[in-house]
């Protein structure tokens, strides 16, 4: 299960990709989701890809794979 956060996240990583065919910077992610560095975005991909939401490719940018689906 999901915090609202890591919700919060993971639907706009799946809208991102669905309207630009690939994922956004750390930069956008962090200007979404109001945070003011990417320590805090590396930690909440970090918790996705541990639950198994999400699986991230560390030698490739904006590598990030979507594993399930949320209601």
């Amino acid at each position: 299960m999901l915090t609202p956060k890591q919700l919060k996240l993971f639907k706009f990583l799946k809208h991102y990709k669905n309207e630009n065919e690939i994922m956004p910077k750390f930069d956008e992610i962090k200007s979404f989701m109001n945070m003011k560095s990417k320590s805090g975005v590396y930690q909440m991909l970090g918790y996705l890809e541990w639950k198994g939401y999400i699986k991230r490719h560390p030698a490739h940018a904006r590598a990030i794979q979507l594993l399930k689906e949320v209601a």
